[in-house]
């Protein structure tokens, strides 16, 4: 059986990239018949490395293929130059400022915003479009919160942006696709400040848990990684108490069973059990409660929500949910002004879902991590 190393939090490529077929397959015929893709998943679904992946399929049939990852541009000037840099390369880049734009790259920045729509206007010169080109854009909402909080950042040079990239999509007989992904709903960004229109072009791939077949495999590839001998009954167990099958939980999972095994040679029950409890004492899920900050205003009456489903594996209704924020507002048209779209919010990210009209923590992983934390 071939084996795979256990990468956890880390982007997944090459030979470690595991399962995805039917996903991978619908991907690569929207592409091929000329659509564009959205990325819509929860954090930690794998949405980078199932991007990536698609950057090594499509280059194997002979396309041009970039990604670019933009978490780390603050401002769209630098958007601008990490695009470039990536299409052309870094020589290409160095000449193009001076010789182009008549500046040199020290100033660009300071120049950029004067000359933007002429710098637009050679980029679109420059793009490949003589064949079948992928361009991927992953943290893409990453980048715009980035540029909002910047001194020059505001919401109209946001919205130029994305109609700018919107016209290149919608060029006639271009040769363009393109993947846009983020760790922030791009789909909530685009709502929430009325710039639907500018996306709603793309076609939205949705990524969610390994299928049943999948997940086990996984397992059986991780233990023959360690040499581990994992029976079936046992990865059922294992699985069953995990209840969402992403790679990543998967692989942390079987991380903190792999150290136990180092001091006890006997699988059990009782390693999975205690590998389950450690789980909630690591840093693993800090990061679900830090990107609250994201939800802006609306973050403390996620926290009372999520607080109040950590204590309920059984769920809540929704009347409940809502009686909880209503009561810290006292107000019925505020709470229903911001309730709504906060529990659909907390579903489409990954933090709760709903079942027979009950809504519950996605994962009992974090739920449980959560009580821990905040419910007791």
């Amino acid at each position: 059986m071939d084996t795979i190393k256990n990468i956890t939090g880390s982007v997944v490529e090459g030979k470690n990239f595991f399962g995805r077929t039917k996903e991978i397959a619908n991907a690569l015929e929207l592409l091929e018949d000329g659509n564009s893709l959205i990325l819509a998943a929860p954090r930690r679904v794998g949405k980078t490395s199932f991007a990536r992946k698609m950057i090594e399929k499509v280059s194997e049939k002979g396309w041009n293929a970039y990604y670019i990852d933009l978490e780390k541009s603050p401002t769209e000037a630098d958007f601008v130059k990490h695009f470039l840099k990536e299409l052309k390369g870094e020589t290409w880049w160095e000449k193009f400022v001076p010789e182009q734009l008549g500046v040199k790259i020290k100033d660009f920045s300071l120049e950029f915003k004067r000359q933007k729509q002429d710098v637009y206007r050679k980029i679109e010169k420059e793009l490949p479009n003589e064949k079948d080109t992928l361009i991927v854009f992953d943290e893409l909402t990453v980048f715009f919160d980035n540029a909002l909080k910047n001194e020059d950042g505001n919401l109209n040079d946001v919205r130029c942006l994305l109609d700018w990239l919107r016209g290149l999509r919608m060029t006639r007989n271009t040769k363009i696709r393109w993947i846009f992904c983020s760790s922030i709903s791009i789909e909530h960004f685009a709502h929430k400040h009325n710039f639907s229109k500018t996306i709603n072009d793309f076609h939205r791939l949705k990524l969610d848990e390994l299928q049943e077949d999948e997940a086990k495999m996984l397992v059986k590839q991780l233990a023959n990684s360690k040499n581990i001998n994992f029976p079936a009954e046992l990865i059922d167990y294992m699985l069953d108490k995990l209840a969402w099958n992403l790679p990543y939980y998967i692989q942390i999972y079987f991380s903190e069973i792999s150290k136990l095994m180092v001091s006890d040679n006997t699988l059990s029950q009782k390693t999975i059990d205690e590998a389950y409890k450690n789980l909630l004492d690591t840093a693993y899920f800090y990061h679900w409660t830090e990107r609250l900050i994201y939800y802006e205003n609306e973050s403390r009456f996620a926290k009372i929500i999520l607080n109040e489903l950590s204590k309920a594996k059984n769920g809540k209704s929704k009347n409940k949910l809502y009686d909880l924020i209503f009561s810290e507002l006292n107000d019925a048209d505020k709470a229903d002004e911001i309730f709504k779209p906060l529990l659909y919010l907390l579903e489409t990210e990954g933090y709760i879902m709903n079942c027979d009209d009950k809504y519950s923590f996605r994962s009992p992983l974090l739920r449980d991590f959560w009580f821990n934390q905040f419910g007791k």
